[in-house]
C-alpha cells in the first residue's frame, strides 16, 4: 500500500489569496463572527510575525499591524476546496477528505485542509512515487494553493509528513520510523492537555514518545498515549474511506423564445432524455422516474411524472409516457425552461422457465397501461388492493408493479363458490315470511327461495360520515337453480341483490 497527504495550511487565507494573487506579499488576516466581536480564525506567515495570533479579536490584530481585513467567505473557501480535490482526483479515483470547508475543518485548532490519497498502483501512469509526488506538487501550486505533500506506506504517516513540511516528503517501510522520529509532537492530533504532559515529561520528538515503555504510557495516559505511540512509530491503522461523488440525472435547457406546442417540446425533450440515459447506462443503471418540471411564462412552474411499472433504458417509451402525461396534463402558459430529472436504480432482469405462462414486455405493458389511465382515468387502472375493514369492494386501486420472479408452488386448494358481485346491485321487492325471505321478484319473473341463510348484520364508517348499516342473506332459487346474496337497508328496508354465487 501507499497514500499520499495532501495539507493546505490556513485555507482562508489559501482561498481569499487564490483569488486576488497580489495579496501575497501583504498581511492578511481573515476574521469570523459577529461585529464588533469578530475574532481572527486564519493568518498568513507575514501577519503572524507581525504579532497577530489565532482567537484574537479585530481590534487587537489592528493595533500595530498593518494588515489586511477580511470577513471569512465560506462559498469562497467551499469553491477553492473543490479545485483543490479535482487536482487530487486527476492522480487517483480514491480520495478521502480528512478536514475541509464543509466539515469545519474537522473541528481543529487551525483551519487547514487536509485530503489523503491512496496512491497503490499507480506507477505505470506516473512512474515511481517521488515523480508522482513533485507532480502533484506542481499541479496543485499552479493552481494557487501553497502546500504540503507527504508520502508513505501509512496513511497516519503520510499525514504527518505533510502536516511538516511545506514541499514533498517521501519515505519506504525503510526510512518511515527515522523520518518520523525528528518531528515534534506538537504535530499529533491530540488535546492541549495531553501536550502539556508530554511537555512536563521532556517528551519533544517523536523519536522520543516512541522510544517510551508502552505499558507504562498506557497506565498514565490509558488507550490514548497507545494510539499516540504508534503514530509515532509509523504503525497506526487507517481505514481509507474515498469520497463518492453524487450522482445525479438532470438535465436543463432554457429556451430563447416560450414554446406553445406540445411536438415543439418533444423536440426539445428527445435529446435531454437520451443523454441521461447514457449517463445511467454508463453506470449500469436504469431509470425508476422521471420528473419533467417546466417553467412558464406568467405562471406557476409545472410539473409532471412518470414512472414506469419496471426500470427501463428504452427512450421511446420514455418519450411516450411523458406525451401521455403532457396529453392529459398539459401546461397552460408558453414555456420558458424545461428541467428533466431521472432517480437512478439497478435494472431488473429475470430468466423466466420454458413452460411458464407469457408475460408481456415490461415496456410495452407499460405504454398500454399509460393509454388505458388517459381513457378510463387515472385513479381507474391499476392492481386493487384490500383494506382493512368489513366493507364490500373494501379496496383501492395502486399503480401496477409486475413481479418477474416466478410465483412459489402452492398446494391446489378445495374447489368452492365464488361470490360475483354485481356493480351497481340490482334492486329487487321480497316477500318475507316469519321475517325470512321467500319470495322475491327480480328482473320480471317471479322467485321462490327454496333456502336461505341469515341474516349478518354490517355496519361501519359511523365516524366520517360514510356510514353503511345493512342486513345479508344467502338464498337459493328453486327454478331455475341459483344462489344469491341480498341485502336489506336498515334505515329504507329496500332490498337489492349484491352477487350471485358460481
Amino acid at each position: 500500500m501507499s497514500f499520499t497527504a495532501i495539507h493546505i495550511q490556513e485555507f482562508p487565507i489559501a482561498a481569499w489569496q487564490r483569488s486576488f494573487p497580489e495579496l501575497r506579499s501583504r498581511r492578511c488576516v481573515v476574521v469570523g463572527g459577529i461585529p464588533p466581536q469578530e475574532k481572527v480564525v486564519s493568518l498568513c506567515r507575514r501577519a503572524k510575525a507581525a504579532g497577530v495570533e489565532h482567537g484574537m479579536s479585530r481590534v487587537q490584530a489592528e493595533a500595530g499591524s498593518a494588515a489586511v481585513f477580511r470577513s471569512r467567505d465560506a462559498e469562497e473557501e467551499k469553491a477553492a476546496f473543490a479545485m483543490a480535490v479535482e487536482v487530487a482526483e486527476r492522480f487517483s479515483p480514491r480520495v478521502e477528505v480528512i478536514a475541509s470547508p464543509h466539515n469545519n475543518y474537522a473541528e481543529a485548532h487551525l483551519p487547514a485542509a487536509v485530503l489523503l490519497i491512496d496512491s497503490s498502483g499507480t506507477g505505470t501512469l506516473f512512474g515511481s512515487i517521488e515523480s508522482y509526488t513533485q507532480r502533484l506538487y506542481r499541479e496543485l501550486r499552479a493552481a494557487g494553493f501553497p502546500v504540503g505533500i507527504g508520502a508513505a506506506p501509512n496513511a497516519e504517516a503520510a499525514l504527518l509528513h505533510a502536516r511538516s513540511t511545506e514541499k514533498v516528503v517521501c519515505t519506504n517501510r525503510n526510512s518511515v520510523r527515522g523520518r518520523l522520529a525528528r518531528l515534534p509532537v506538537s504535530l499529533l492530533p491530540c488535546d492541549a492537555r495531553t501536550q502539556a504532559v508530554l511537555r512536563r515529561w521532556g517528551i519533544r520528538t517523536l523519536g522520543e514518545l516512541a522510544a517510551l515503555p508502552e505499558t507504562a504510557l498506557i497506565s498514565r495516559l490509558g488507550q490514548q498515549g497507545r494510539r499516540l505511540q504508534l503514530l509515532a512509530r509509523g504503525e497506526a491503522d487507517h481505514l481509507l474511506v474515498p469520497e463518492e461523488a453524487e450522482f445525479t440525472l438532470s438535465e436543463t435547457v432554457a429556451l430563447d423564445t416560450p414554446l406553445e406546442l406540445l411536438d415543439s417540446l418533444l423536440f426539445v425533450l428527445s435529446p435531454m432524455l437520451e443523454a441521461i440515459l447514457l449517463k445511467a447506462m454508463e453506470h449500469a443503471y436504469a431509470l425508476r422516474s422521471v420528473r419533467l418540471t417546466l417553467a412558464l411564462e406568467r405562471a406557476e412552474p409545472h410539473s409532471i411524472e412518470v414512472r414506469p411499472a419496471t426500470p427501463t433504458q428504452n427512450r421511446e417509451i420514455l418519450l411516450k409516457l411523458l406525451n401521455l402525461e403532457l396529453q392529459a396534463h398539459p401546461p397552460q402558459s408558453g414555456i420558458v425552461s424545461v428541467t428533466l430529472e431521472a432517480e437512478p436504480t439497478q435494472p431488473q432482469t429475470a430468466q423466466r422457465g420454458l413452460f411458464q405462462a407469457q408475460f408481456p414486455e415490461p415496456d410495452k405493458l407499460e405504454l398500454l397501461l399509460a393509454r388505458l389511465r388517459s381513457i378510463a382515468g387515472e385513479h381507474n387502472v391499476g392492481s386493487p388492493k384490500l383494506q382493512n375493514r368489513h366493507g364490500e369492494d373494501a379496496f383501492t386501486m395502486v399503480p401496477f408493479r409486475p413481479s418477474l420472479q416466478a410465483a412459489p408452488e402452492k398446494e391446489p386448494l378445495p374447489s368452492r363458490l365464488a361470490l360475483r358481485m354485481f356493480r351497481p346491485p340490482q334492486s329487487v321487492r321480497v316477500t318475507c315470511w316469519s321475517d325470512q325471505p321467500r319470495v322475491m321478484f327480480w328482473q320480471g319473473a317471479r322467485l321462490v327461495l327454496s333456502m336461505c341463510a341469515g341474516p349478518w348484520h354490517a355496519s361501519g364508517n359511523w365516524w366520517n360520515g360514510e356510514a353503511w348499516d345493512h342486513d345479508l342473506w344467502d338464498v337459493v332459487i328453486s327454478q331455475p337453480v341459483q344462489a344469491l346474496r341480498l341485502r336489506q337497508e336498515h334505515t329504507s328496508k329496500a332490498w337489492s341483490v349484491v352477487g350471485m354465487y358460481d
